[in-house]
This record gives C-alpha cells, structure tokens and sequence, in this order.
C-alpha cells in the first residue's frame, strides 16, 4: 500500500492557541466566560488513518461573579486539561486531511483565587476549584506545508462535569504540527 509522504510519519507533535467557552458556575446569575491558552497533543499514528493521542489543555480568563454581598468583583480563573484518546484521518490528500478525535481525562478548575477567608466560590453560585471528569469530541483539519510540517485547525465539543452537573463547553485551536518518526510500510 502507498502512503503519501505527508503521512508516513509515526508521530506528530501539534502546540497551538486555545479558545474555550466556559460557564463556571451552575447559577443563572453566572455568566459565561471567554478563556484563551494552548493546547498540546502528541499523536502515535499506529495505522497512516488510525492514531492514539495524549493532549494537555491550560486555558485562563477572568470570572465576572454575580452582584454579592461580599466584595468580590472579576478575579482570574483557570482550567488545566489532561486527556487520551484515539484520533482517525479519515481523508488524506497530499496537501490536506480531516479527521477527528475524541479524548477522555480530567480538568483541574482553578475558580477561588482572591476570596475572603472564609467565603467559597459556591457561596455566589461559581464552582469551587476542583479535578472533574472532561471529554473532547470533535473534528481536525491539517494543511500540509511541507512533508514534516503542517497548520492544524482543532473544533471541540467540551463537556465537563464540574460540582456533580453537566457543562457543554464549546473549545478550537489552531497551531503548528510537526510530523517525524517514519513508519515501516509492509
């Protein structure tokens, strides 16, 4: 079988910027935040169309609590994403592919910084900083630019499960992806 050179690689390392859409909070007084980051994924391609992935997400934004009785106003918040899963590229030309990727791990919420002693985050309605169950499922593009490199495009459903409830985050990405390590063709 002929594999075209731009996927005869074993591995590929993608580092990118990050965007995620996250509501910190289960209150419908809690907004929805923007959160900006990177995101890194190494990728064992097994098979030229089938992969297994391990992907690390840091994102980081500003929380605007709900009007409270305890001063707090917009303060820093976090996310830190640490996840496996499988990849497919279902379509492989030379100059581009598609293909998507789900991935399964835990997120590190960091939503407590510059509380009072005494007060917690879920006192207004926002989680308290915690390790929860997350997911990525969604699809990739890559335009190839040489054989070894290429501009990858990530979209992501996001869903995590902060404080026992269901949060569906949107997230995308877009880097740099090097390609290197050469598979044996049998």
């Amino acid at each position: 079988m002929t594999v075209a050179p731009a996927y005869n690689n074993h591995y590929d390392i993608f580092g990118g910027y990050m965007y995620s859409h996250v509501n910190p909070g289960r209150g419908s007084q809690v907004r929805a935040i923007n959160m900006y980051g990177f995101n890194g994924t190494l990728t064992d391609w097994v098979k030229p169309g089938f992969g297994l992935e391990l992907t690390t997400r840091n994102v980081y934004g500003t929380i605007i609590p709900p009007i409270n009785g305890f001063g707090i106003k917009n303060y820093p918040a976090s996310q830190h994403f640490f996840m496996v899963g499988v990849a497919s590229r279902f379509l492989r030309r030379p100059g581009y592919t598609f293909g998507m990727h789900m991935d399964l791990g835990a997120v590190y919420g960091m939503f407590d910084k510059g509380y009072p002693a005494g007060v917690q985050p879920i006192d207004i309605g926002i989680y308290n900083s915690q390790a929860a169950v997350a997911m990525a499922i969604g699809a990739f593009y890559d335009y190839n630019i040489k054989p070894h490199w290429a501009v990858r495009i990530y979209t992501d459903w996001e869903p995590s499960f902060y404080g026992k409830t269901h949060q569906d985050e949107f997230a995308g990405s877009m880097g740099l992806v090097y390609k290197f390590g050469k598979r044996k063709i049998k």
